[in-house]
């Protein structure tokens, strides 16, 4: 049966939920309080660089609503919550994404509305800030109302993340919560017994992933130690068909994800008087990677007939992933910051960088398709390894001066 869905949050999630639910037929309204983003949306533009215009013009002529405006979005069957969860300097949950989304449709629901969390969080928010919040004024869920939680599983860059047949981790309050949730994605879905299974499965997920480089983020400097190259190492290791997955070390984990999903569960953890000693050191060698690389770059640098301080340095490439649009918590944008605040002079490149969605107070800038600006600096630091550098990066390796690839590291 073909519902009408809300979708709240217009970001890397909420746009390729809102494609999926137009495909399976149901007629959607996407909210956002950006207004930018909206109205850019409505002029059949997409904001990100992962989903392209014409997808958003389908949409438009699939009678798809983009809006700011509350009022729109009253009184309709299916509600899914697609808001940022980050977190703060001091690394503690930021939820107030997810409250202020609870305030906008609490008086804005129906009996027998559904109601979808989909942002990764910690174990015990979906009770905290949706069943409980609900349950005070009035609804009985489970009967008039329900709520569900089904994390998001998209991975920008990865057109694979994109496709409804991943499986959908889903759970609900209720079992009729759950049979709801279960009705309205259909197949592809994978059950389990209550909500806070479902909220640690995620945050697990990443979890995962952060160890895994941290000890990649080891081997690195284990080789560097032993003169041994560590690409080497993990092609040959990943050569054993089972027990094995690769993670490659890098300047530091960026993106949404990675670098903040644990830190719910640490901070969770610890609330709660548990200790979680591989998840904290994971972190802290993430974190030590950026200083790392900064003093491999600084004994580069002495090849120069400059000092390190009085170096021009060009930077190629500033998003958190390669082929990806998005700056947020790029490690490279941080090595710039870390560059400068030594007063070197410092000039950032990246010809991905998708026009609406990048949001960095540094200036970044494309560079010329011969690459004879280059020659100027006396360092060319190559940080993220987009196609569109990857075809000529012998020429660019021509133009510099002094190169270092931080994407083979």
């Amino acid at each position: 049966m073909k519902k009408e869905v809300v979708v709240i949050g217009l970001g890397y999630v909420g746009l390729p939920s809102i494609i999926n639910h137009v495909k399976n037929g149901h007629k959607v309204i996407g909210f956002d309080i950006d207004k930018r983003k909206v109205d850019i949306l409505n002029k059949g533009i997409s904001p990100l660089d992962t989903v392209l215009d014409e997808t958003v013009q389908m949409l438009k002529e699939k009678r798809t609503v983009f809006t700011y405006d509350g009022q729109l979005i009253k009184g309709k069957d299916v509600y899914i919550i697609d808001v940022p969860t980050p977190i703060d300097k001091n690394k503690i949950p930021d939820l107030s994404y997810i409250k202020s989304a609870v305030n906008l449709i609490k008086n804005k629901v129906k009996i027998g509305s559904l109601i979808i969390l989909e942002s990764t969080t910690y174990p015990g928010t979906t009770e905290e800030y949706l069943v409980a919040e609900f349950s005070k004024l009035g609804y009985h869920i489970g009967i008039d109302l329900f709520i569900a939680y089904s994390p998001e599983r998209i991975d920008p860059g990865n057109t694979q993340s994109l496709s409804a047949k991943i499986p959908r981790i889903v759970a609900g309050h209720t079992n009729k919560c759950l049979s709801k949730v279960e009705d309205f994605f259909g197949s592809h879905v994978s059950s389990v017994s209550n909500l806070k299974t479902a909220e640690l499965a995620k945050i697990y997920e990443n979890t995962f992933r952060l160890v895994n480089i941290a000890l990649a983020d080891e081997l690195q400097k284990i080789s560097d130690n032993l003169d041994i190259e560590v690409g080497e190492v993990l092609e040959a290791a990943a050569t054993k068909p089972f027990g094995f997955m690769k993670f490659t070390p890098n300047l530091g984990i960026g993106g949404h994800c990675i670098p903040v999903d644990p830190y719910y569960l640490t901070w969770l953890m610890a609330d709660r008087g548990v200790e979680t000693p591989l998840i904290d050191i994971a972190g802290k060698i993430n974190d030590s990677m950026l200083d790392y690389y900064l003093e491999k770059i600084k004994d580069l640098s002495a090849q120069s007939k400059k000092e390190f301080a009085e170096m021009s340095i060009a930077v190629i490439g500033v998003t958190y992933k390669k082929n990806i649009a998005d700056v947020r918590m790029s490690s490279v944008i941080s090595l710039i910051k870390k560059l400068k605040a030594k007063n070197i002079s410092v000039v950032a490149y990246d010809d991905v960088m998708h026009p609406y969605s990048a949001s960095t107070d540094e200036t970044v800038i494309g560079l010329e398709q011969d690459y004879q600006q280059l020659m100027q600096y006396d360092l060319v630091i190559y940080a993220v390894d987009h196609d569109v550098y990857e075809d000529k990066k012998k020429l660019i390796m021509d133009k510099s001066q002094l190169f270092y690839d931080l994407t083979t590291v």
